[in-house]
């Protein structure tokens, strides 16, 4: 039987930290993506594209490069679907690590197992520091991690 993965985020801009973590989760088995809702990712990021455009872009990524079409739910908070799916792993990035470990202590309350949490490492920029959505919409970098001079 295939293993349940969770994977959550904004996912906007789409880039190369998301690719990698969404290759992790698919490389684990069946992936649940929680995108999360406009008004969750404006607490974080000013401007986000809607909801729809996100979860859409994503679909046609995961498509075109692995073959399947996701499943994507929409989230409005930190937990999404993991308190009610006894998912086997979460994949996170050190960013979001002590989201999963809230997860985990939250389903420990309920009386529910842990999740497996994999933590994959962050993809530098050319300048060595974390390819991440603030700096794209900065313009410090591209969705590559190129310098933006």
């Amino acid at each position: 039987m295939k293993k349940k993965v969770a994977l959550g985020g904004t996912f906007e801009p789409l880039h190369e930290g998301h690719k990698k973590l969404i290759d992790v989760a698919v490389k684990l088995g069946d992936v649940t993506i929680g995108v999360t809702s406009d008004e969750l990712a404006r607490k974080r990021l000013r401007s986000v594209l809607p909801y729809e455009i996100r979860a859409e872009n994503l679909r046609q990524y995961i498509l075109r490069k692995y073959g399947f079409e996701p499943e994507i739910v929409r989230i409005y908070d930190p937990y999404g679907e993991t308190l009610e799916i006894d998912f086997d792993y979460i994949v996170v990035s050190p960013e979001t690590y002590s989201v999963a470990e809230m997860i985990n202590e939250k389903r420990k309350e309920l009386g529910k197992k842990e999740i497996k949490i994999v933590k994959v490492d962050w993809v530098r920029a050319e300048d060595g520091e974390p390819i991440s959505a603030t700096r794209i919409k900065r313009g410090e970098i591209d969705r590559y991690g190129r310098l933006i001079k």
